[in-house]
């Protein structure tokens, strides 16, 4: 399994299993390479900018940046 996160060392990794319901999810949370538990929870609300608003695919409170900021580094931009 590999974290959602952005890109780090320290702290929680989650890792996303299942849908559970609308607006919650199954995620895997561990730290290090033994503690791990099964959590639920609820979607990040945090849409993206412009039209299309694209929607976070993280959970509420995560950490780090939003899932669709990741996408906007990484698309080289227009000038």
């Amino acid at each position: 399994m590999q974290c959602q996160l952005s890109a780090h060392e320290d702290g929680e990794h989650f890792g996303l299993l299942d849908d559970v319901e609308y607006g919650t999810a199954l995620w895997l949370r561990w730290r290090g390479t033994t503690a791990m538990a099964l959590v639920v929870l609820a979607d990040c609300p945090v849409v993206g900018p412009g039209a299309d608003g694209e929607g976070c695919c993280l959970f509420a409170g995560h950490t780090e940046q939003h899932t669709w900021q990741d996408t906007m580094e990484s698309t080289p931009r227009s000038k």
